[in-house]
């Protein structure tokens, strides 16, 4: 069985698309509004269903 893995934005990029700075980006990770993943020893990205989420206006379901 062949699973999908979650699609993540990096940082930059879900500022981008969410209109916001990098540091309101970090804040919203803080306030648990996104959910923040590592993708590698020194990156991380922001999974696109918190983000859409976030852009619905619905918390994140991941139990966090």
């Amino acid at each position: 069985m062949i699973t999908q893995s979650p699609r993540i934005y990096r940082i930059n990029r879900a500022s981008d698309l969410l209109g916001i700075s990098r540091a309101t980006t970090y804040r919203l990770v803080r306030d648990k509004k996104l959910v923040l993943v590592k993708v590698g020893e020194r990156a991380s990205g922001i999974t696109a269903e918190s983000l859409e989420n976030h852009l619905k206006g619905q918390q994140p379901q991941n139990g966090v």
